[in-house]
């Protein structure tokens, strides 16, 4: 029988963050090919890894992620569709079942940006 082991990463790389506003994240998210957003804890996100690269596969043999972004807005209250103001709307999905992104989220609102 085959043998599963999960391993989660040691260390994750993140090159930007950007707080954007509810509208400008949804407009963004529209005119992505995959424009569903995810939710933890307050925050509706998306991250974007940085492009592949035989030297990225090796770190990831290492369990080390590099993120290109994280792009996200304060949103309360988890709702499974997120409209703008502008009548945009897109999917959300809540993520809180998943340690790595309640981690992530908890310590992006760690760092100053959060606040800004």
């Amino acid at each position: 029988m085959t043998e599963f082991i999960h391993k989660p990463y040691d260390r994750i790389f993140v090159r930007d963050m950007i707080k954007l506003s509810l509208d400008d994240l949804i407009g963004m998210m529209s005119s992505l090919e995959a424009s569903t957003a995810y939710w933890v804890d307050g925050v509706l996100f998306a991250s974007f890894a940085m492009s592949e690269s035989e030297e990225l596969a090796k770190k990831e043999m290492q369990h080390e992620m590099y993120l290109d972004k994280i792009v996200f807005s304060k949103y309360e209250k988890y709702t499974k569709t997120v409209k703008s103001s502008t009548n945009l709307e897109i999917a959300a999905l809540s993520m809180q079942k998943s340690k790595l992104y309640v981690d992530l989220i908890a310590w992006l609102k760690t760092q100053s940006i959060w606040n800004e």
